[in-house]
């Protein structure tokens, strides 16, 4: 065992913290565009362009408002709720819930990699911490004197740079996974407000309608 561990570099410890790394910025680029750019929409002008169609009684411009940003999950909910514009309040409530339902995943999908591999690559890190001090103190009981400085020095060094590198990544990684997690919630919450807001702008049309017909 000290022979085995003694033969242990430093980059034994970097190379999977380097990977982990690797993915992790890949998830996070991924995730910051979603997020930032594809489903992003402009919650206020968007839903008092869709008002103001939907009280000038033109549903087919409202939809085409809502197909104009496939990718932002509240133009779906959105588009969900006026597809069923002439139905009762509930049917109207069921559709929208659904679509925002559907929504979720989209909006958190992956974001929960980014804790994950933050912790396995301080684990990483730890676990080189370990093998590294397991390294000097055999260098100090068992090792010649004249090389007992140089493995004690490569046990320390194991040891920081394991220690150092999975800090390095676990960070910002953890930083990512926070920012983009408020911004999925920031999202969610907009569906939330908004189509509630359609939600009784379709029941206020649906019964002006029905008082004018009266």
């Amino acid at each position: 065992m000290p022979s085995l561990l003694a033969a242990v570099d430093h980059g034994v410890f970097l190379y999977p913290i380097a990977l982990c790394g690797l993915i992790g910025l890949g998830v996070a680029l991924e995730r910051v565009y979603f997020l930032l750019v594809r489903a992003s929409l402009a919650p206020a002008p968007f839903i008092g362009a869709v008002q103001e169609a939907v009280l000038a009684g033109d549903l087919d411009r409202a939809l085409q408002l809502c197909a104009s940003a496939p990718a932002a999950p509240l133009a779906a909910v959105v588009k969900a709720a006026l597809r069923h514009a002439d139905r009762d309040r509930e049917e109207v409530q069921l559709a929208v819930e659904q679509a925002t339902l559907d929504a979720v995943p989209l909006l958190q999908a992956r974001i929960g990699y980014l804790a994950t591999i933050a912790n396995v690559v301080t684990l990483f890190g730890l676990l080189g911490t370990i093998v590294g001090l397991i390294q000097s103190f055999d260098a100090v009981a068992q090792a010649n004197p004249e090389d007992k400085q140089t493995l004690l020095a490569q046990g320390i060094a194991t040891a920081m740079y394991a220690t150092a590198g999975g800090i390095s990544v676990a960070i910002p990684t953890l930083i990512a996974h926070s920012v983009l997690t408020l911004r999925s919630n920031a999202l969610l919450d907009d569906i939330d407000r908004f189509a509630l807001r359609v939600v009784l702008l379709l029941d206020a049309r649906r019964k002006g309608a029905a008082r004018g017909e009266d």
